[in-house]
């Protein structure tokens, strides 16, 4: 029997990729057994026998929600305007993944895995420690390429990017999420075995025979069509030209605004000073076995990412195959990582996302003849599955499990959790 450690640094309710990965995993025969924050009181998600969660609570993360329960809003915004200074929010971040790295390390000492899976950088000190002192396969997860992380301050990309030079050369093997990333870390590190495993989500069980959710939410005409976007609300994110667009459309067009970040009062702002207030609406983030439900009544799904960092022209943001397998199509920012999928596929239009007028231009269009774009999301939605890019990552682990056969070099055996 072959026993996998994931590691993620958020909680497991909110990492949809983890859960599939996992299940994939579980499914094939791994025991997987995946370390992770505990920041909500929600029951944790009933994934599958061979899978064991062990969530941690963190006090950092403690603290915000008690602000976030118990301030009112002048102190919240007066605690949230010095943990997010450069040095403070750093600092914090450090002290808060220590705390998680020891706790990790702890339960791992009458443990014995074959392999440790590190989901993005935030884990992969933790696993280059395991894997220098057990010996166990060390997985990189590498989602973004960290040095041009959208929502990370200057000074965290420089510490991140210095961080994961040095650690990856004891990662014996990387995923990541598309090609064109595979070939940017095949330049920094030639020599390192990647895996792509696109993030695409199994579609819902049943898509709704009539747009209605939204329309009841915020009580719109019959005739009005949705443009969605969800996701974080941070710099970047093509929100303020994707608000401003909403100028030059018609009454019937209105924009929901589905996720939370940092942004939110800003945006708030901007569309107040527009007098959007009737069209726009901000919806509270959903769990992802909630979120495919809630796109499908929708008629329109944005991602603009205008920003010019290699990280915005070589992802591929997960909400794309969300949108395919919700039934919808996408307006999308015309770069490589968006493009091979919108382009190649016929699921939408490419737009520049800095031109307001081509946005609007390009929703409008969608929104009045989406006959073309249904059919071409239609056939991507049969092409894209789950179900076969995960073949990709059985294949990563069915090597891990040849290697450990074939040298004896793990033991695996029941661990003796402590109790959490």
């Amino acid at each position: 029997m072959m026993r996998v450690l994931m590691i993620l640094y958020k909680d497991i309710h909110y990492d949809s990729r983890t859960q599939r990965e996992a299940l994939a995993l579980a499914r094939a025969g791994w025991e997987v057994d995946i370390a992770c924050l505990h920041t909500t009181a929600l029951p944790p998600p009933d994934l599958h026998e061979k899978i064991r969660l062990l969530r941690f609570p963190i006090h950092t993360k403690q603290l915000k929600r008690y602000v976030e329960r118990k301030a009112d809003r002048r102190v919240k915004q007066g605690v949230y305007r010095v943990v997010r200074t450069p040095f403070v929010k750093l600092a914090k971040d450090v002290v808060a993944q220590r705390q998680f790295a020891l706790k990790v390390w702890g339960l791992c000492e009458g443990a014995a895995y074959d392999a440790v899976h590190c989901h993005d950088l935030s884990t992969l000190s933790i696993g280059v420690y395991l894997k220098r002192k057990k010996g166990y396969a060390l997985i990189y997860d590498a989602r973004e390429i960290f040095r041009e992380r959208k929502g990370k301050g200057r000074w965290e990309r420089m510490v991140g990017n210095q961080a994961e030079s040095w650690w990856i050369e004891d990662v014996d093997q990387l995923i990541t999420v598309n090609s064109l990333m595979e070939e940017e870390y095949k330049k920094r590190c030639p020599d390192l075995p990647t895996t792509v495993v696109r993030n695409i989500p199994e579609p819902p069980a049943k898509r709704p025979e009539k747009k209605e959710y939204f329309h009841r939410l915020y009580r719109l005409p019959a005739g009005d069509q949705v443009v969605l976007y969800q996701g974080s609300f941070f710099r970047d994110r093509g929100l303020e030209e994707l608000i401003s667009a909403f100028a030059h459309l018609s009454e019937d067009r209105k924009l929901v605004l589905l996720g939370y970040g940092d942004w939110k009062g800003r945006l708030e702002r901007m569309v107040y000073s527009k007098g959007l207030e009737e069209r726009v609406f901000f919806h509270p983030p959903l769990l992802p076995e909630e979120m495919l439900e809630v796109t499908a009544h929708a008629d329109l799904g944005t991602v603009l990412y205008p920003g010019e960092s290699l990280n915005s022209r070589l992802y591929t943001p997960s909400k794309i195959f969300e949108y395919i397998q919700a039934g919808i199509p996408v307006v999308s920012g015309n770069q490589p990582g968006k493009a091979a999928v919108v382009e190649t596929h016929q699921t939408g239009k490419l737009v520049d996302a800095r031109d307001i007028p081509e946005v609007a231009r390009a929703i409008d269009e969608v929104l009045t003849e989406p006959d073309p774009y249904l059919i071409g999301t239609l056939k991507a939605g049969k092409r894209l599955t789950w179900e076969q890019e995960q073949q990709q990552l059985l294949r990563l682990y069915e090597q891990i499990e040849a290697v450990g056969e074939k040298t004896k070099a793990y033991v695996s055996i029941q661990p003796h959790l402590r109790e959490l």
